[in-house]
Order: structure tokens, then C-alpha cells, then sequence
């Protein structure tokens, strides 16, 4: 890499570089956020919109850079390619409703929490939980479905409102499940299907007792697996030098003991002479 551009990489991967981004970020969320108060925008609406685009303008000229900088390598990194996306649906002209995605580069600061230990282990458990969490999910999703299709055949001609259509049985489950107005959706139903609790009773055991539990372990194993994976450098010399100090500890425990064993009998040796 010619000597300059190893500058430019360095600059942007530095710690003053990544505050100066999160600094651009953080005002550029907030002023998305001011931007749906009519009254604001009335009032300072012009300087609003020239500090978009000024901001707009910076990360432009940070992404070209990059490209020009890390080239091939720029599309490698998953936080580019979204940077990239995010700046291209910006400068689209007339992109009403889609400008809120700009907001989206705040979550670009969760690179900034590598440098603590602590949530590295939470990011990394999130990275790790993606493949268990979506088994989980497809298991949700088919329990939730045949739920929902039983949901329909057995109280959509009584209860419309809850269970006619599929759409509206999974809602009403999903309800079921967080305990949202759980006695108001079931007491009416109780009273036209007294058999309607057996149904109720499954449906809570499945989705709120065994299901969500079970996506709530495997997020837990899954940080449990980034703490000891991800284990701090430093911290992990300072363990491995702790337990050779150990052994050798023993092993001059084990040395004196012999030697002491040594001693006496030599000493009984040399009595038995005399």
C-alpha cells in the first residue's frame, strides 16, 4: 500500500477519527428527529436543512475516500456496504419516507463498544445467536400457525374481532403470549366454549412458557459462549502465567517433601552406623 494511503487507513481507523463519525451521527439523528416538529421547522427550518446537507456532504467525501483508500477491500466490511446503501437512498431525489434511514447510521457506533471487553462479549453473543435464534423462531412461527389455524376453526364464527381470519388469530395469540388483556380476550370465549380452556391452557404453555423461554436460553448460552471466546487478551497471559506459577509452586512442594524424606533417611542411616 503506497505510503499515503496507509496514512489516510490509519487516520480512519483511529480512535479521534471514529469520535469526530460518531459526533457527525449523533447530530445527524438528532436533527432527523427535530425535523418532525412543524413548529421547529418553521422556525429554523433553512439552517436545519443546510447542516443535512453539510453533514450529507462530510459523509460522502468519507465513503469516497474509503473507496479510494481500502478499495477492494471497502466492500468487505459489512458496515460500508450499509453506509453505502444508506448515503445512495439520501441524495435519491423526492425520497419521502425513506430519509429516516439515514437514522440508521447511529447504530454505526456500536463499532466504537469493541474497545470495551464487556460489550464485545454482548456484540459477539449477538453475531452468535443468529443461527440458533432462528430455529427457534421457525419453531415460534410453526406453533404459532397451527395455533392460529385451530384458533379459527374452533371461534371464528362467535369471536370475529379475535379469530377470524388467520391474520387476526396469530395477533391475538401474540397477545396471549405477552399477557396483554389476556382475561379480557379469554373470559368471553370461556363463557360460549366452556371446553375453550383446554386450548388456552396449550397455547399459553407453548408459546409463553416453552418457546419464549427457549429463545431467552439460547441468547443467555450465547453470551456465555462470547464471554469464554471472547476472553480479554492481557487477561488471559495473566491466567496462563498464574497457573505455570501454580504448578511450579507444586512441583517445589513436591521437591521439599523429597528432600525431607531424604534427610531422614540419611539421618537413620547414619545412626543405624553408630
Amino acid at each position: 500500500m503506497h505510503p499515503h494511503r496507509k496514512k489516510l487507513a490509519d487516520f480512519f481507523e483511529s480512535r479521534l477519527f471514529q469520535m469526530i463519525l460518531l459526533g457527525l451521527i449523533i447530530v445527524n439523528a438528532i436533527g432527523i428527529g427535530l425535523e418532525t416538529s412543524k413548529d421547529v421547522m418553521h422556525k429554523i427550518g433553512f439552517e436545519f436543512e443546510v447542516l443535512e446537507y453539510f453533514i450529507l456532504g462530510a459523509f460522502i467525501l468519507e465513503l469516497l475516500t474509503k473507496m479510494i483508500v481500502f478499495r477492494r477491500d471497502f466492500f468487505k466490511h459489512g458496515w460500508n456496504i450499509f453506509d453505502l446503501s444508506v448515503i445512495v437512498i439520501s441524495i435519491l431525489p423526492h425520497a419521502a419516507g425513506l430519509t429516516i434511514l439515514r437514522s440508521f447510521r447511529v447504530f454505526h457506533s456500536l463499532s466504537l463498544f469493541e474497545l470495551s471487553p464487556h460489550t464485545r462479549h454482548l456484540l459477539a453473543a449477538l453475531r452468535h445467536v443468529g443461527p440458533s435464534a432462528l430455529n427457534v423462531v421457525i419453531f415460534m412461527l410453526v406453533g404459532f400457525y397451527i395455533l392460529a389455524v385451530i384458533g379459527v376453526e374452533l371461534f371464528s364464527e362467535q369471536f370475529p374481532e379475535r379469530f377470524g381470519t388467520l391474520g387476526w388469530s396469530f395477533f391475538t395469540l401474540f397477545r396471549l403470549m405477552i399477557y396483554d388483556d389476556y382475561g379480557a380476550i379469554v373470559r368471553p370465549i370461556l363463557l360460549a366454549y366452556p371446553y375453550s380452556w383446554i386450548f388456552f391452557l396449550s397455547a399459553t404453555l407453548i408459546l409463553a412458557f416453552v418457546l419464549l423461554n427457549l429463545f431467552v436460553a439460547v441468547v443467555v448460552t450465547a453470551l456465555q459462549r462470547a464471554v469464554q471466546n471472547d476472553e480479554d487478551p492481557l487477561e488471559k497471559n495473566v491466567k496462563d502465567q498464574a497457573k505455570l506459577i501454580t504448578i511450579e509452586v507444586q512441583e517445589i512442594d513436591n521437591l521439599k517433601n523429597e528432600i525431607g524424606e531424604l534427610k531422614k533417611m540419611v539421618s537413620q542411616f547414619m545412626q543405624s552406623k553408630r
